[in-house]
């Protein structure tokens, strides 16, 4: 029913996206909150709309992703997409520009709540934060070094012939 590329396309996003709508869902209240009820739901949109076409433009989907952490201060519902994303890039592209989306990553992870002005604590917040953001890249560049190699039918044939 779902192809193997649908399901790589949209596995990861569903439980990701769920669970911003609980969360928003359970911490929604009215009257001037519900504005910014409103705020978290497009912020979750976004991330959703960019972790979608993180396939194609992983890098682009990754900057998206990380102006609306750093804008919103909406740590809880945002950092699992940044995480994917920071994966996507170190699976889909090489080296170095992976070492550079997760400094990036990092840099605005770590710097997001001293732009809100919220009480920060290295050793229960940045760090663990810079840490994740850290083993994502590593666990996308994981994946992209032990993917199965693709073995093209000239090849079996030149070897079968040597």
């Amino acid at each position: 029913m779902f192809s193997p590329r649908w399901v790589r396309a949209v596995g990861p996003v569903l439980p990701i996206t769920l669970f911003g709508a609980a969360w928003i869902a359970l911490h929604a209240s009215g009257g001037r909150g519900g504005a910014h009820t409103l705020f978290q739901a497009l912020a979750l949109a976004e991330g959703t709309t960019a972790l979608l076409l993180r396939g194609r433009k992983p890098v682009a989907a990754l900057a998206g992703i990380l102006v609306v952490y750093a804008l919103t201060d909406l740590d809880t519902i945002m950092i699992l997409p940044v995480l994917l994303a920071v994966a996507t890039v170190a699976d889909r592209r090489e080296w170095r520009a992976a070492a550079v989306a997760t400094l990036l990553a990092s840099s605005v992870v770590i710097a997001m709540p001293f732009l809100h002005g919220d009480q920060v604590s290295i050793l229960s917040g940045a760090l663990p934060h810079a840490a994740a953001v850290i083993g994502a890249a590593g666990l996308g560049a994981w994946v992209r070094a032990h993917r199965h190699p693709v073995i093209l039918p000239s090849a079996r044939a030149g070897a079968a012939g040597a």
